[in-house]
């Protein structure tokens, strides 16, 4: 899997809290004349959407050491420098084949890393001596085979345990390899479970068997090879329900639990008495993840997702060192590393107008040092600021919205400019507070930028979640609507300037939307759009069965409907009417044939009405798609459609296109703009 991917997704699942987002001050807004010249930051693509040139920032238990992974030759690749001296760092890793992941042992002598073969579609984990720079195979290579790291143990220095899967037999076995030299020994052979959960004596605890209804069973495993059934998580739990560690004196489990509420809380099971007790919940949130002290054990502070990031601790001093973080870097961040003793951190921080950024918090000195920035300071609008907005919809429901104005000022004043509207992709799915290229793209072309949470999104509270099961499908078109004419109301855009994008189940609702008697979009952009959702999770249920079941309870509300009511209300592959605002849709080769033939069918059905519709098709396979230091083209093409239809900044194509497989399938006649530029980057 490409890391470029990794990142994207890792860091949008996590949003957070900021008080204060029902502030709806309005500020004074210009209209802009046309006689007037406004001058606009220039963002080039291909620097917006490329890899980070550095990642995954560490710090060794010891603090002597600092390590990250920085992109060399379109691939990351490992790096180690002492911890006073970054410009000491040594490379260790080489080749085409990029880390995805690094963690160092508690004694810090060694780097364990993860490679990903792509050739061989296989995972290789290595042990790296930091003294002598040696660097040993944990576990064979070969095609299918994954080596995944599961335990490193301060009681087992030398030792680290890990899976070994057989591909043949489709089982994976549990090993512990020495770190020196590599000699292995097996200590559990699996007999059909999913995950373990491994003590600090790298001792294999807790074994998770994923049910065929997907359900879990979860069961404590003695010495001796009994087990003994610890708990059951339903299907619909699942997702909030995950072990997190064992304690060191091995009679604690910690976890998240979702069993029998709405939203997850934090608790510990005692494995000797089996009894459980809540440690930490928020009313009408879940939360999301926990941080515990790498020696004792103790969970030290955990954080919970509503508009940003929230942190808790009971621990008084440790509180005051997130506040400093806060204040410092900003509501959203995340400890990914610390010392011994808990005195150094590596955080990561996220802002809408800021690339991520690396940090070390010294708690001695309380003071904060760069490690590093993810991306080149110059691709953010300095003056650009994302604000969180509440809106409220015709039936009273408040929309949770971060608002980008386009970087375009007069007399110090901000400029009604044209605005895109951004959904969240899919149900349960959400926006976050957050760094977005996407976002800086838009705003340095002169549009203002509007992400919403519809109602559908996920991780964002009580309210939302009544949602879930009711109304999914119907109400963030009219939701769209009304951020549309919210945004009027505000001032910060006009009537006829507003345009949106929708990708997958987003999609859908964008064309409703569209399709509707008061859609109030100037044009519109769909990318892999759902036409048809009961194909779509046909299709899901014979590739991504956890997913096709989410759905399936999603649609639940929805089975007792006739088959006529069902096809109106599940899909819109037969269009009775044209919609007038233009449109492109962008299909790429990673949908399945059945579903690029509904599209197709689709996007012929309203162009015969008259629709300004035009289909682009991209035959590329996805790897193609996913190279690092590739502009996406539905970048570059979106670009050129939004410069026609709402004016802004049109960078030249140049050679964003190149080699890429690309038609028109339907209208070309609407796009002249592209058709032309196609003919032009044409592989020779």
């Amino acid at each position: 899997m490409r890391l470029f991917t990794i990142i994207i997704i890792f860091f949008s699942l996590a949003g957070g809290f900021l008080s204060g987002c029902n502030d709806q001050e309005q500020q004074t807004v210009i209209k802009l004349q046309p006689e007037q010249q406004t001058k606009l930051d220039y963002l080039p693509r291909n620097l917006l959407f490329q890899t980070p040139v550095q990642y995954q920032g560490r710090i060794s238990p010891n603090g002597a050491k600092v390590s990250w992974l920085s992109l060399v030759d379109g691939a990351l690749h490992l790096f180690v420098a002492d911890s006073d001296n970054p410009q000491s760092a040594r490379q260790f890793t080489f080749g085409e084949n990029g880390v995805e992941i690094h963690e160092w042992s508690p004694n810090s002598a060694f780097v364990i890393y993860t490679i990903s073969n792509t050739k061989l579609k296989s995972l290789q984990t290595f042990s790296l001596n930091v003294l002598s720079a040696e660097s040993i195979s944990l576990g064979q290579l070969g095609e299918g085979i994954s080596v995944k790291l599961l335990k490193i143990s301060r009681n087992w220095p030398d030792i680290a345990l890990v899976s070994i899967n057989d591909p043949n037999q489709q089982k994976t076995g549990l090993y512990r390899i020495n770190l020196r030299d590599g000699t292995k020994k097996l200590v559990r052979k699996n007999s059909g479970f999913n995950r373990w959960v491994v003590d600090d004596d790298l001792q294999a605890r807790i074994a998770i068997k994923k049910n065929p209804d997907l359900s879990q069973d979860w069961y404590l495993s003695f010495d001796n090879g009994q087990q003994r059934k610890l708990l059951h998580v339903q299907a619909k739990d699942v997702a909030g329900t995950r072990p997190l560690r064992i304690d060191p004196s091995g009679t604690v489990l910690y976890l998240l639990d979702q069993r029998g509420r709405q939203h997850s809380v934090f608790s510990q099971i005692n494995l000797v008495e089996n009894s459980i007790t809540v440690i930490g919940k928020v009313k009408n949130y879940s939360i999301n993840s926990v941080l515990f002290h790498p020696v004792s054990g103790q969970p030290m502070a955990w954080w919970y997702n509503a508009s940003v990031p929230q942190w808790v601790s009971e621990d008084q001093q440790f509180q005051i060192t997130l506040q400093t973080a806060r204040q410092a870097l900003g509501p959203n961040f995340f400890v990914l590393a610390t010392t011994s003793d808990m005195q150094r951190l590596v955080i990561y921080s996220s802002r809408p107008d800021r690339p991520g950024k690396y940090s070390l918090l010294n708690r001695k000195t309380n003071t904060i040092s760069t490690m590093f920035e993810t991306a080149p300071a110059g691709l953010i609008l300095q003056q650009s600021q994302t604000k969180v907005v509440e809106i409220t919809t015709r039936d009273q429901f408040k929309l949770i919205g971060y608002f980008s104005p386009s970087k375009v000022y007069v007399n110090q004043q901000p400029v009604s400019a044209p605005l895109i509207i951004l959904p969240q992709q899919s149900p349960g799915s959400r926006k976050y507070y957050s760094y977005d290229p996407v976002v800086q793209w838009l705003n340095s072309r002169g549009f203002s930028v509007l992400e919403l949470n519809t109602r559908g999104a996920g991780r964002l509270g009580i309210g939302y979640d009544r949602y879930q099961n009711n109304g999914f499908l119907e109400k963030p078109s009219s939701d769209l609507i009304d951020a549309a004419s919210w945004a009027v109301e505000q001032g910060w855009t006009q009537s006829d300037q507003i345009a949106i994008i929708g990708t997958s189940f987003a999609g859908f609702s964008v064309l409703q939307a569209a399709n509707s008697s008061d859609n109030p979009f100037k044009c519109v952009v769909v990318f892999n759009p759902i036409i048809d959702i009961p194909s779509k999770l046909s299709s899901l249920q014979n590739s991504q069965t956890e997913l096709a079941y989410f759905f399936s309870k999603l649609l639940s509300n929805e089975i007792n409907l006739s088959p006529k009511e069902a096809r109106q209300k599940l899909s819109l592959r037969q269009p009775s009417e044209k919609i007038s605002a233009p449109i492109l849709m962008i299909q790429t080769k990673k949908t399945s044939d059945a579903e690029l033939s509904i599209v197709k069918q689709y996007a012929q059905t309203l162009y015969k009405l008259g629709s300004p519709i035009t289909l682009v098709i991209s035959n590329d396979e996805k790897e193609r798609q996913e190279k690092y230091n590739a502009v996406p083209p539905t970048v570059t093409i979106s670009e050129q459609f939004f410069a026609k239809c709402l004016g802004g900044i049109a960078e030249p194509v140049g050679d964003d296109l190149l080699g890429y497989d690309i038609k028109i399938d339907v209208g070309s006649e609407h796009f002249t703009e592209l058709s032309a530029i196609l003919n032009r980057t044409k592989s020779p």
